[in-house]
């Protein structure tokens, strides 16, 4: 049931039947058959059967409750017919709708897929390893990028370009459980009233702010950021390092190779 009609399923192939076009509803025991109209075209009797015969009576109960939203001009809207296409062409047209329309990235992905294993395997370096570094690289990558995130270097890097130094009060957030979550209340340059949550308690009462996005805030720390960032990359940094040496490795004999 879906959007005032009934949805009937048989295969790769659906059948949408409106409410104004079923005549009838017949509820036995563990089986239901819903009855059409005879214009309605349809070559075999629809017929639902279910071990629960509540889970029955309930669905012939949402079909009686479209059945009574008829249309009030009388007219009968037509039954629909669609086919769901099997896995594999299923598959490659959700894949061509993501690369047309979807992110960026995953046009990336494909050029990466179609030039990168072809120049791995047949550039004049070992095949086996261009392999492996065509397979770990796009993980390493990913790894670097996840620990970048977790040590806010892209944000650290960003505030040191063309962050702005201010005074700020501090203050617990009320909306967290964790003891050690606050909030930032500062003024901006053009004197904004700016609320943001750091991540974390700076030792200062100042902190940096993107003049760009001011809730994007850095407070200034010691020991405590170097901490998360070693535990970070402990977690993904060393083996986005790790994943990405057979990429290292595979370029250095390509760049060693007398052209």
């Amino acid at each position: 049931m879906e959007q005032g009609a009934l949805h009937w399923k048989r295969g790769r192939a659906t059948v949408v039947v409106p409410g104004t076009r079923i005549r009838q509803v017949e509820a036995a025991e563990k089986s239901l058959a819903v009855l059409l109209f005879e214009d309605a075209q349809v070559d075999t009797a629809m017929t639902v059967r279910h071990r629960n015969r509540d889970m029955v009576a309930a669905l012939g109960t949402e079909i009686e409750a479209i059945m009574s939203d008829a249309d009030p001009s009388g007219n009968r809207q037509p039954l629909q017919r669609h086919s769901v296409q099997v896995w594999p062409v299923r598959a490659l047209a959700d894949l061509r709708d993501r690369v047309l329309h979807g992110s960026p990235w995953w046009r990336r992905a494909l050029w990466y897929v179609v030039l990168g294993l072809p120049l791995a395997v047949w550039l004049p370096v070992e095949p086996l390893l261009g392999f492996f570094a065509w397979l770990l690289l796009p993980a390493g990558v990913a790894l670097l990028r996840m620990w970048v995130g977790m040590a806010e270097l892209d944000t650290r890097w960003v505030m040191w370009r063309r962050g702005i130094t201010v005074r700020a009060r501090y203050e617990a957030d009320p909306y967290s459980e964790a003891t050690n979550n606050c909030v930032v209340h500062f003024h901006t340059l053009d004197g904004r009233q700016v609320t943001a949550h750091p991540a974390l308690r700076g030792r200062r009462d100042e902190i940096r702010y993107d003049p760009q996005d001011p809730s994007r805030v850095l407070a200034p720390t010691r020991v405590a950021w170097l901490g998360v960032a070693l535990a970070a990359f402990m977690l993904t940094g060393f083996w986005g390092v790790v994943f990405s040496i057979p990429a290292i490795l595979w370029l250095m004999e390509l760049l060693a190779l007398p052209f």
